[in-house]
């Protein structure tokens, strides 16, 4: 039997809670969750972002990532491991093989947004009260409009005066985290289902665990 290697926890961090990340987007997720790990990582966690090699994101090549680590690092019973991924992309039916292999897993935690990862960062910003019926309708199927852009990357675009999902500053959304938290958890109105069925975000739950809330 092959044996783990230890994870190698800094000084400080000899007990914390590990948390292990692998997102669907090469950049958009990352570039949020090292900011958020820089202000608000709890004293008792130690976060582990994985990086992806290529565009190949699909929900189960992001489970296979985050596996293959689990299986090369010696996992500690309070560790948490999240799959995070988006809703728009992706057959009902891949979606929903991840996320029962990650609730029979010990560990495993499944993170999906509806329709992708970009509502968690407009909810930094704004709630969802003042849409019209049709704005909600133009959020939820999150188009491309001419130009290659999104409904929502076009309103982040508008909301902060330039948006990149590749390189776009953090620091900006993460002062309203707190703001962010309470509008996710008001869209989530179904909280036992295994992810939104309508527009919102399980990252908040990510986000507490990381600060520890």
């Amino acid at each position: 039997m092959r044996t783990r290697k230890p994870f190698p926890r800094e000084e400080g961090y000899k007990s914390a809670r590990l948390i292990v990340i692998a997102a669907e987007g090469r950049k958009t997720e990352n570039i949020y969750f090292q900011r958020l790990k820089l202000e608000h990582e709890a004293q008792n966690v130690h976060v582990k972002i994985l990086e992806r090699e290529d565009d190949n994101s699909n929900p189960e090549t992001v489970f296979q990532q985050i596996s293959k680590y689990a299986k090369d690092y010696d996992i500690r019973e309070d560790d948490q491991l999240w799959v995070v991924v988006d809703r728009d992309r992706w057959e009902i039916k891949q979606l929903a093989s991840v996320a029962k292999k990650c609730s029979q897993k010990s560990n495993f935690h499944f993170c999906l947004s509806n329709p992708c990862f970009e509502i968690w960062l407009l909810l930094h910003i704004e709630g969802l009260e003042n849409y019209s019926e049709k704005d909600k309708e133009c959020l939820s199927k999150n188009r491309k409009y001419k130009g290659g852009r999104t409904f929502l990357k076009k309103r982040l675009s508008e909301l902060l005066g330039g948006y990149n999902e590749a390189k776009y500053d953090a620091c900006i959304l993460i002062s309203t985290i707190s703001d962010a938290i309470k509008r996710a958890k008001v869209l989530d109105n179904c909280p036992k289902d295994r992810w939104p069925q309508k527009v919102g975000t399980r990252a908040y739950l990510l986000v507490e665990s990381i600060m520890n809330l």
